[in-house]
């Protein structure tokens, strides 16, 4: 549980035109939403929230979490385990067991809105998690849990029957310590799309916000973890990226303006009252130019706060910033790697802290290109799709089944009135069903089935079309796989999935380069000036000439 922060409330009495800038300098930002209380409140959020929202790829989340979601370590932070240390950008492939690779985890399942822009890439609820533990969330709803049925290592997720009052399914349980960051990310997806999410699945959605029991279990989570610095840090990181903020993080306790305590109260961006338990530095978090990553040789670091004449002290030995520390008179050289701490002071208050760990490398930038997905046997059973399943599934279960292996990825789901079975050594494919095949770049060319015996081989279909013996060539990014046989089904214990690489490479001018942010060579080391070459900028591979 995060320890709590105090509230200076009499010094926040005191100093008045300084709390007009709002926490983390965002007072105008929500000015719109001054005097408002309960839906209006909400409304008027929703419309600063979503006005600047610059929509970031879904590809792009990969880069983009090498701002948002560092460890002081270097290592990607993991939502749902506490026994990772994945490397941004490079374990991201497969997996079989927890620890294999992270993937891009919707808090909010993308089954529940269709997968549609800009949910399914709003990095405020996409967040990097273990794969496997994630494939174990499957889409059911959060909630604390009575019987745990699956633990991650440490317990530190867990999966279980439903132990919050009003709701008797199963649920999935993060942790602790994240448990109010949970929350106050649902309390901005009610917010962010509220003219939308009554229309998703999953029952949790409502036109006024939240079903009552998972509305209560969020309040009362984020009652007991309260906003901190770290999450505050990744608020920051993510008004960089994508442009938004969340006003739950930013103004803790808001929630209660608008289904709580206070729904009748009106809120005041510059006078807020959080509840008297938590501290909001009214002094700019420091930012780092450039962002925190990898790069070679050397990289030349600034640091700066949103506070007009704001000081900043920073350390470059892991130790906490403070005004005793190093301070910040301009850009420094960084040779080796180092983690940076920094917080920026005016008139005797301090900012929260923010970290940066910049990696310095000696390789030389250049190398192959990132592995693309690969030619191999795949076996379809409940080890790749990460169940225990050994049975058919009842008709309230349809959640999707994923899995992924050597860059391709399988995706095997339900149907309506549809029966599935997957144990250890085949899947069931009935109609209804559907096994959808996917590779991040290339195509695959060929599938070949590998049926347990009896299985009628002539009544598999792609994407509509009859294939002949469980055999189909073709050239697909992407394809869907059904059983076409309404007296029977098919029993698949394997594919061998044939792929090209991709091609999908843009040309780009080197001057016209400027702006960008996100650059990387083809070893994932980030780079700043790039000259003639392959490169990935913002997610997409392009020639640089």
């Amino acid at each position: 549980m995060k320890a709590k922060l105090l509230l200076f409330s009499l010094l926040i009495a005191c100093v008045g035109t300084v709390w007009a800038q709002g926490p983390n300098n965002t007072g105008t930002y929500y000015q719109g939403a001054n005097g408002k209380s309960g839906q209006n409140l909400r409304t008027a959020l929703a419309q600063i929230i979503t006005a600047n929202h610059h929509v970031v790829s879904y590809d792009g989340l990969i880069s983009a979490y090498e701002q948002t979601d560092t460890r002081p370590d270097g290592y990607v932070r993991d939502w749902y385990s506490n026994a990772t240390n994945f490397r941004h950008g490079h374990d991201t492939g497969g997996y079989r067991k927890e620890g294999d690779c992270y993937n891009r985890e919707h808090s909010v399942p993308q089954s529940w809105f269709s997968k549609k822009s800009p949910m399914k890439s709003d990095i405020i609820h996409v967040v990097p998690t273990d794969g496997y533990v994630n494939n174990r969330r499957s889409s059911f709803p959060f909630g604390k849990v009575n019987n745990v049925t699956y633990a991650s290592q440490n317990s530190y997720s867990k999966l279980g029957s439903s132990g919050t009052s009003g709701y008797s399914g199963t649920v999935f349980e993060p942790n602790d310590e994240i448990k109010g960051d949970m929350a106050r990310i649902y309390f901005y997806m009610a917010t962010r799309y509220k003219d939308q999410c009554a229309g998703w699945g999953g029952n949790i959605f409502t036109s006024e916000g939240i079903v009552k029991w998972e509305l209560d279990q969020m309040m009362e989570w984020s009652r007991q973890d309260p906003v901190d610095a770290v999450e505050i840090a990744r608020n920051n990181a993510v008004y960089g990226v994508q442009k938004n903020r969340n006003p739950f993080v930013d103004y803790p306790g808001l929630e209660e303006y608008i289904w709580g305590a206070k729904k009748n109260q009106t809120f005041s961006y510059d006078q807020y009252d959080g509840g008297g338990t938590i501290d909001v530095p009214t002094v700019a978090m420091p930012t780092f130019t450039p962002d925190a990553g990898t790069y070679y040789n050397k990289v030349q670091v600034s640091i700066a706060s949103a506070t007009t004449g704001a000081s900043i002290y920073y350390t470059t030995n892991g130790a906490d910033a403070s005004e005793q520390s190093i301070k910040y008179t301009g850009p420094f050289t960084l040779t080796e790697t180092t983690t940076i701490k920094a917080v920026a002071v005016k008139d005797g208050q301090l900012s929260y802290q923010n970290t940066a760990f910049y990696l310095i490398t000696k390789e030389q930038p250049g190398g192959d290109d990132p592995e693309p997905a690969e030619d191999g046997e795949i076996m379809l059973n409940a080890d790749f799709f990460g169940t225990s399943y050994t049975g058919s599934i009842s008709s309230s279960d349809d959640q999707d089944l994923e899995g992924t292996e050597n860059g391709v990825t399988i995706v095997y789901t339900k149907g309506s009135g549809a029966n599935r079975y997957a144990n250890s050594s085949q899947i069931r494919l009935y109609p209804g069903n559907e096994l959808r095949f996917s590779v991040e770049q290339g195509t695959i060319t060929g599938l070949e089935f590998l049926f347990a015996e009896g299985t009628p081989k002539t009544k598999l279909k792609v994407d509509g079309n009859a294939i002949d013996n469980g055999k189909w060539t073709g050239d697909e990014s992407q394809l869907t796989v059904t059983f076409g046989d309404s007296s029977k089904h098919a029993r698949i214990e394997g594919v061998i999935v044939s792929v090209a690489g991709g091609t999908d490479i843009n040309t780009v001018k080197s001057n016209s380069l400027s702006g960008q942010r996100v650059i990387y060579n083809l070893r994932g080391q980030r780079v700043s000036n790039p000259t003639h070459g392959i490169y990935i900028v913002d997610g997409r591979k392009v020639i640089i000439n």
